[in-house]
């Protein structure tokens, strides 16, 4: 019997792929032992803090009415401030424009001055 090279490497092909297919599910049955133990873990996590999560849930709704009043205090405070600023930035146009209106009549009276001598 003669033995071609077609046959070595077909032979060769089949031996490489059945060793990149158990090695991938060596690597696939891992991968999943390791997620089983991580969800074990969690489920120890959640075991042991579930009564402190039950706890923080009933706390939610008294913690959401206490940011809300939070909220609704800083937005007055906020509207306070922002009043105080625009009612000073008035004033100081206010301000500007008389000392504008003095420069005008001090120029026009040192004009009429000037021009006399």
């Amino acid at each position: 019997m003669f033995i071609s090279f077609n046959d070595i490497l077909i032979f060769l092909a089949i031996v490489i792929g059945v060793s990149l297919v158990i090695a991938i599910l060596v690597l696939l049955v891992m991968a999943l032992v390791r997620l089983n133990q991580t969800m074990s873990k969690v489920n120890k996590i959640l075991n042991n803090s579930a009564e402190d999560i039950e706890k923080t849930v009933k706390n939610l709704p008294h913690l959401i009415e206490s940011v809300d009043k939070t909220l609704t205090s800083v937005d007055e405070t906020l509207n306070g401030v922002n009043g105080a600023f625009f009612e000073t930035k008035s004033m100081n146009d206010t301000v500007t424009t008389v000392i504008s209106i003095v420069e005008s009549i001090v120029d026009m009276v040192l004009n009429l001055f000037s021009k006399r001598k």
